[in-house]
This record gives structure tokens, sequence and C-alpha cells, in this order.
């Protein structure tokens, strides 16, 4: 009789620790899939909502000198290294395939300004907008 109340507690025991891992997995589960939503949200958020290194009173103005075939990593090292961007090269090189720009950028040395988006700069870049047209070297 001794035998079959041990067994008994055992199983219970076993169900028991059994019901407390499946419970700890779901919780794992449940806050990787919020950390990934999290990640997923910010960087979309970063790659469309553009917004400028500084504000419209404190751009400076860079010259750039730019070859065309460039790679969306080399364009984007390139404008961080001048201070035009701060988001990272992968955010920079998604902002760049999604643009209508992709593949149409001239060469040449452009002025652009810490108080342009990612877009404007894009489009100073391809020769659509006027300002910014490179210079004859």
């Amino acid at each position: 009789m001794s035998r079959k109340k041990s067994d008994a507690g055992y199983r219970a025991a076993l169900t028991g620790a059994r019901g407390t891992v499946r419970l700890l997995i779901y919780i794992c589960v449940i806050l990787v899939v919020i950390l990934a939503a999290k990640t997923s949200y910010q960087f979309g958020h970063d790659v469309f909502a553009e917004e400028p290194v500084a504000s419209q009173k404190n751009g400076k103005e860079v010259t750039v000198q730019v070859r065309s075939g460039m790679d969306g990593r080399e364009l984007g090292a390139l404008l961080q290294d001048n201070g035009l961007i701060d988001e990272s090269l992968l955010v920079f090189e998604v902002q760049y395939r999604l643009s209508g720009y992709y593949g149409g950028i001239k060469d040449g040395s452009y002025v652009l300004n810490t108080a342009q988006t990612v877009d404007e700069m894009l489009e100073i870049l391809a020769g659509i907008n006027t300002e910014g047209q490179p210079s004859a070297e």
C-alpha cells in the first residue's frame, strides 16, 4: 500500500513539473514574440519615418563626392561618415532600395544639408532636384 502512495506522489510531482516546464516555455515564447515585434516595429519606424539629422535652423552644408554604381552600403557609409545620416547602414540600404532612386545615383560632387531627409538627399543625388546639382570638376 505504501508503494502505491509513493508512485501516486511521484506521478503527481512529475505532472506538476511538466506543467511548470510547459508554462516556462510558453512564457519564453511570448517574450520572444514580443521582442521580435518590438524590434520589427522599430525597424519599420526607422525606415519609413525619415527624420533629418539636424533641424532646419541647425543644418549645415556638406559636400560629398559620389560615384555612380555605388551600392547602398557604400553610399550609406559615405553619408554616415559625413554626418548626413545617423541611422544604421541596414536602415539606409532599405530606404535606398525602396526609394524610386535605386540605381539612379549620378557621379558628381554634391552639396547636401544635415537638415535634409534621406529621400531629399537621394532625390538630389539622382539629379531630380536642381539643388545640390553636381559641380563641374
